[in-house]
């Protein structure tokens, strides 16, 4: 076969066969670093936005479910974690709100991959709430642009599933391959007038691309786009900005069946006190025995708030004979279903 020795080769047509690349495997994060982060609340200035909108019942109910993280890349900073349906974390968000408007610090923007300096990482996100899906099966499908909004959405709205996109652009077949079959409900921010694709447009094509080849049931909602206002457009509202300027409230048997306070003891100021210290305090339901609600999804070992119960494995609230069990456990999984046969303590 002749080589190529000039760039007017190629232009002349020289038809050699070129083989690309292999694609670089998707890089993960350790989930240690995901539950080292589920603490400092008090210093955490959306979740202390969500506490005042909402309330503790249903801000601790979003903490766990979205594993809302704290940053100290900024004072306030929240990490917003991707976790994929396999319970696999691609990375995280930080960002900054403000902690009595909700809005976001513009100006700041980072990624836990690039300030862990991780050598070699290849970013592949999924949808963020995606590690929902598996839980929740047979819901409908909700995709918003932004996290928070996915967040705040999952509130008022809870027969669904909420996921974000994380932007206008980030919608893409491979995302999709999570949605296999699901009923899909897209809201789109809306956009100024006169720019020259709006979200609804631009989603509406991508949508129409990735039905091609995905089976489903996807369709991009109309509703804010055909009802808004010019000046709703010219702000670029979104469904959380209808939801908080409209006061839109959950339904009251939800609030009042969610009074848990996100951290007890919160106000006390002696941090140094273990009974204090809000690392030491586990997102895991205490009312039940915490092996009885080890089981297995996907190949690993998942603790009653749907947790990998490895993570739990560096806490201080689980203790030595619990430790064991789930190393036991994860190299056997038969374990789980022997100690459901025989009722073993």
């Amino acid at each position: 076969m002749p080589e190529i020795d000039t760039i007017e080769d190629l232009e002349k047509g020289d038809k050699r066969l070129f083989s690309p690349p292999p694609p670089k495997p998707v890089s993960f994060i350790d989930p240690g670093i995901l539950k080292a982060s589920l603490s400092a609340y008090d210093k955490n200035n959306f979740v202390s936005f969500l506490k005042s909108t909402f309330g503790e019942g249903l801000t601790k109910e979003a903490v766990e479910a979205y594993k809302i993280g704290t940053s100290k890349a900024r004072p306030g900073a929240n990490v917003f974690w991707y976790v994929d349906e396999r319970q696999r974390v691609r990375s995280g968000k930080i960002m900054l709100y403000d902690a009595t408007t909700g809005k976001r610090d513009k100006e700041f923007n980072s990624w836990s991959h690039s300030r862990l300096k991780l050598d070699d990482f290849h970013l592949k996100l999924c949808f963020f709430g995606d590690h929902l899906l598996k839980s929740n099966p047979s819901k409908i499908v909700g995709i918003v642009e932004s996290e928070k909004t996915a967040i705040i959405s999952s509130l008022l709205f809870p027969d669904l599933v909420w996921l974000a996109s994380g932007g206008k652009g980030n919608l893409n077949p491979y995302k999709f391959n999570s949605l296999k079959k699901r009923t899909v409900l897209l809201f789109p921010d809306l956009t100024k007038p006169g720019d020259k694709k709006n979200c609804f447009e631009l989603w509406s094509e991508e949508v129409e691309r990735i039905k091609g080849f995905i089976p489903g049931h996807f369709e991009v909602s109309d509703y804010f786009e055909s009802k808004a206002t010019d000046q709703e457009k010219e702000s670029c509202f979104d469904l959380a900005d209808f939801i908080l300027l409209n006061n839109w409230s959950p339904k009251k048997e939800r609030i009042e069946a969610l009074q848990k306070p996100l951290i007890e003891n919160e106000i006390k100021t002696n941090e140094g006190h273990e009974a204090n210290d809000a690392s030491t305090k586990p997102f895991i339901s205490e009312d039940k025995d915490y092996i009885s609600q080890l089981s297995f999804e996907n190949g690993l070992l998942m603790n009653g708030m749907g947790y990998p119960a490895e993570w739990d494995l560096s806490a201080s609230y689980t203790e030595k004979k619990t430790n064991d069990f789930i190393r036991m456990a994860v190299k056997n999984p038969n374990l789980i279903r022997l100690k459901e046969i025989f009722e073993l303590e």
